[in-house]
């Protein structure tokens, strides 16, 4: 009997949860972290600091991008201004500058919005910038 209790619960639960997110919008992001990875001081070039963010509205509501901000000098060069229907995307550009040394790359773009899932969302962009090594050279 507990167990058919604990079942309708979990389907009335999940039930809440579908209907919630019909009647609302709901944002994703993709990637969700942005991973520049190691980059050699000869592999920069005017693209290694422009990076694009796909924000999608998987809810049942348009989706309403109310800021989109960048931290430390990054630059916001576009963002969607109309509303996201439901099922659709948008696309945000990005660029900052990277200086020409070894460095820790940390960087973040935050969304403010109308999604009933994050008002909020924050997006780290991280990387490495290291020293360009020669053919058949090891660094310890």
């Amino acid at each position: 009997m507990q167990r058919i209790i604990s079942t309708i619960l979990l389907l009335f639960a999940v039930t809440i949860a579908a209907s919630a997110q019909s009647k609302s919008a709901f944002i994703t992001t993709e990637p969700d972290t942005v991973k520049l990875g190691a980059i050699g001081l000869n592999e920069l070039s005017n693209e290694s600091g422009k990076v694009q963010i796909i924000v999608m509205n998987i809810g049942g509501m348009p989706l309403i991008l109310n800021e989109v901000t960048g931290c430390c000098g990054t630059n916001i060069k576009e963002w969607p201004k109309a509303p996201i229907l439901p099922g659709k995307s948008g696309l945000i550009k990005v660029e900052f500058r990277i200086e020409e040394r070894p460095q820790v790359i940390s960087r973040t773009v935050t969304i403010k919005s109308n999604a009933a899932n994050s008002k909020v969302l924050k997006v780290p962009i991280e990387g490495t910038i290291i020293e360009s090594l020669s053919k058949n050279e090891i660094k310890l």
